[in-house]
């Protein structure tokens, strides 16, 4: 796959946003459809036990509310739907709502952990398939996964689901979670990635999970910030090849680098009003019975049950003009090459306003890491043309 291919957003999917988010239209949803895993990954966000839910005090959505909210949000503008967990397969009555959910007309995507698809899901979804299933890849074998997932003997079962779900002609996308746990498998799961001709898009920040644990505000299994900037330079370089890995780090010496920092696409420059497309375009649905406009955030939320949907988004949309992100981070001069957002904000420090430290320690590192590995191919460019002039 050419690094081209990498993940780069349509144009028209674009412009369609942008026109959405201007006019407040959920022109994307997400249905959280249950937190309940059968992997128990070290870092993850929601992952709740079956007991957990039900001695949560809040009953896990039926598959009529999930449906009932679905036609109401197609009338509102609803095009792009995100089946996701926890694992979405779990769920008991996931193949009926999904296929609903096809005949509605949505575009339908699946984040899935890829061990229960199994032959008679593939069959189910060449039938009826989505657009695109997203599998996270946790590592290249067994060992990684047992480390970090805490499950034995499944990698064998994702790999039987990609390729089958590859044979029966289904888009498949590899997303990556790097933590200490799996690092060790970094470039191999690049080379898996090529050797399937699949697109593998891995992400070296974990998010503190604050939706499972409230007290875990700045804290989860992850790198250093130093440790998370190196991983993050090194995987550009494995997604996008030499050319373009220099034009990244030349980018972080002059202080820009896509895709854009907070000025461009989470904040408004002037007002330091957040402007990413959650609660403007988007909006997630707990499995619980909470709209929200990012799945990363605990806060802000509206109650969706026993309501309709155009009234529980405007409430949202409204609450989201007044959330800002702190003005520290609006005149910061990194703010062209750090990719925080309100989630993250929020996640590090309990508020949407707050200055996430552990982000701007990890910007400060990749810019000594940048500006280390300029010099080093500064040096040896200059060598070899010195040795070309003396022969």
């Amino acid at each position: 796959m050419e690094p081209t291919e990498v993940r780069v957003e349509a144009p028209l999917t674009g412009y369609m946003f942008h026109k959405a988010s201007k006019a407040k239209i959920p022109i994307s949803g997400t249905f959280e459809l249950s937190p309940v895993c059968n992997f128990q990954c070290r870092m993850c966000y929601i992952r709740k036990t079956a007991g957990e839910v039900r001695n949560s005090g809040r009953p896990i959505m039926t598959k009529k509310e999930w449906l009932n909210i679905a036609e109401q949000a197609r009338d509102a503008g609803m095009l792009y739907l995100l089946l996701t967990g926890g694992e979405p397969l779990l769920w008991p009555d996931f193949w009926s709502l999904y296929e609903e959910l096809i005949r509605m007309g949505f575009l339908i995507s699946i984040n899935t952990n890829g061990s229960l698809i199994d032959g008679e899901a593939i069959e189910r979804f060449r039938k009826m398939p989505p657009t695109r299933i997203n599998i996270t890849l946790y590592g290249a074998g067994d060992v990684a996964y047992e480390r970090l997932c805490q499950v034995k003997g499944v990698f064998t079962k994702v790999e039987q689901a990609i390729n089958g779900l590859q044979r029966a002609g289904i888009m498949v996308k590899l997303n990556g979670t790097l933590t200490p746990d799996n690092a060790g498998d970094m470039e191999a799961c690049y080379e898996y990635a090529r050797e399937h001709d699949l697109i593998y898009e891995t992400n070296t920040y974990m998010f503190p999970p604050l939706r499972r644990d409230a007290s875990m505000i700045g804290q989860n299994e992850r790198f250093t910030p130093a440790e998370a900037a190196k991983y993050r330079a090194r995987s550009y370089k494995l997604s996008y090849g030499e050319d373009l890995y220099r034009k990244y780090l030349e980018g972080i010496e002059k202080g820009y680098v896509p895709p854009p920092g907070l000025d461009e696409s989470c904040i408004d420059p002037q007002d330091g009003k957040i402007k990413c497309r959650a609660g403007k375009a988007a909006f997630w649905v707990t499995w619980d019975g909470w709209m929200t406009p990012c799945g990363m955030m605990p806060e802000p939320k509206v109650e969706i049950r026993e309501r309709s949907f155009l009234d529980v988004w405007k409430e949202l949309t409204e609450i989201g003009e007044n959330l800002n992100i702190s003005s520290v981070c609006t005149q910061c001069p990194n703010r062209k090459i750090c990719h925080s957002c309100a989630a993250m904000a929020m996640a590090e420090t309990g508020e949407t306003s707050g200055i996430p430290k552990y982000l701007c320690q990890m910007v400060e590192e990749l810019k000594r890491f940048a500006s280390s590995e300029l010099a080093e191919k500064r040096t040896t460019n200059a060598n070899s043309c010195r040795c070309g002039f003396d022969i």
